[in-house]
């Protein structure tokens, strides 16, 4: 079975066009982390979701078109050049970097979630102060995203960056906030315990969903956990 391909792709900036490797079968056969992250295949695989193109340097997910009010002059900006001629930084970890700062002035939450993923390629890259740096970026964004739109996924997830870390007071206060006032399903209640009980211990490590449940469940599941 295919996994991956090689697609040519037009950059939505310049026009440029480059051939760029694609997931097109995803084997996530496993258990999800507390943040979210992928099992199988699409966790190894994380780094073919952002494309660059090598002539502009434009960095997005999407490249069948540009970034909502784009303006070519954000890639000239001191904050998208210095990560661009960063040298210290492997491919990976740079082109998610100039993705998220591009997506900080357009989705919020769309922001907090790539500086998330960047994180986790730089935890399978060992470079912890990155990974620890992209995870604060990620509460930023996520925080100003529940400001506009409130998400009980992304206030787990909130929890879960506080602790990887290192900031074990707030993220066992915030999930003890949402025990107390959110209206969550139980197998969400067991998370932010178990979370409770890793802050407890100090704990920055990654770890896995209790019971294997998916945060962005179906309504179907919910459904069926309220008539138990």
């Amino acid at each position: 079975m295919k996994f991956i391909e090689n697609t040519k792709l037009k950059c939505p900036i310049c026009g440029y066009e480059h051939n760029y490797q694609q997931l097109v079968e995803n084997n996530s056969f496993g258990m999800r982390d507390l943040d979210t992250r992928p099992p199988g295949m699409m966790r190894s695989l994380m780094h073919l979701m952002v494309k660059k193109c090598p002539k502009c340097n434009y960095a997005s997910y999407d490249f069948t078109k540009p970034l909502k009010d784009f303006e070519k002059q954000q890639m000239c900006d001191e904050a998208y050049l210095a990560i661009l001629n960063d040298s210290s930084l492997n491919f990976a970890i740079k082109k998610f970097m100039l993705a998220s700062l591009l997506l900080e002035k357009v989705d919020f939450r769309q922001a907090g979630i790539s500086y998330l993923r960047t994180a986790w390629l730089a935890d399978d890259a060992k470079e912890m102060i990155i990974a620890k740096k992209m995870r604060s970026k990620a509460i930023k964004y996520l925080e100003l995203s529940l400001k506009s739109a409130d998400d009980e996924n992304i206030k787990l997830i909130i929890v879960d960056l506080y602790r990887r870390i290192g900031m074990f007071d707030e993220a066992s206060d915030l999930a003890k906030d949402y025990l107390e006032n959110v209206g969550l399903p139980k197998y969400k209640q067991n998370i932010l315990r178990y979370q409770i009980q890793l802050c407890e211990k100090e704990d920055v490590l990654d770890h896995t969903i209790p019971g294997n449940h998916n945060f962005a469940n179906s309504e179907e599941e919910e459904d069926n956990e309220n008539n138990c």
